[in-house]
């Protein structure tokens, strides 16, 4: 199994002026993840790095959408949605992010390493449970 996976995007901007044209990275690490990113808000003006982290239980679902020549996205839904509002275009609780070619390979198996990372936590938040139901016998 993998223990980290990197996946690079590049959110072209919105209008023709070049405002929120957003690239950066989503990080996969051991305890949770982190979405990495710099918005250029003119043609030649960026942000500075905004970094914002995840539980891996904070993720709601994750999607990986291709099709047959166009963009390859990733869709992350997240239950807190205060967390992205600063993302430009977001909805409430989603982001999508246009993957890079060279990172598609990693954006088809992040489902399934947080799918795994979500496990583990459940299976330590039931073990805690368990031995804190014991103790108070």
């Amino acid at each position: 199994m993998y223990d980290e996976l990197s996946i690079s995007f590049d959110n072209p901007a919105t209008d023709a002026l070049g405002y929120q044209h957003v690239s950066g990275k989503l990080f996969c690490g051991r305890d949770q993840m982190e979405l990495q990113f710099k918005e250029r808000d003119r043609a030649f003006r960026k942000s500075e790095t905004q970094v914002i982290s995840f539980d891996y239980g904070e993720i709601e679902r994750v999607r990986f959408i291709s099709k047959w020549f166009r963009p390859k996205f990733l869709v992350l839904s997240t239950r807190s949605p205060e967390k992205i509002a600063a993302f430009p275009g977001t909805e409430v609780g989603l982001v999508e992010l246009r993957v890079s070619r060279d990172s598609i390979k990693d954006a088809k198996r992040v489902k399934s390493l947080i799918e795994f990372r979500q496990s583990e936590a459940f299976v330590e938040e039931s073990e805690d449970r368990i031995s804190r139901g014991r103790d108070s016998e």
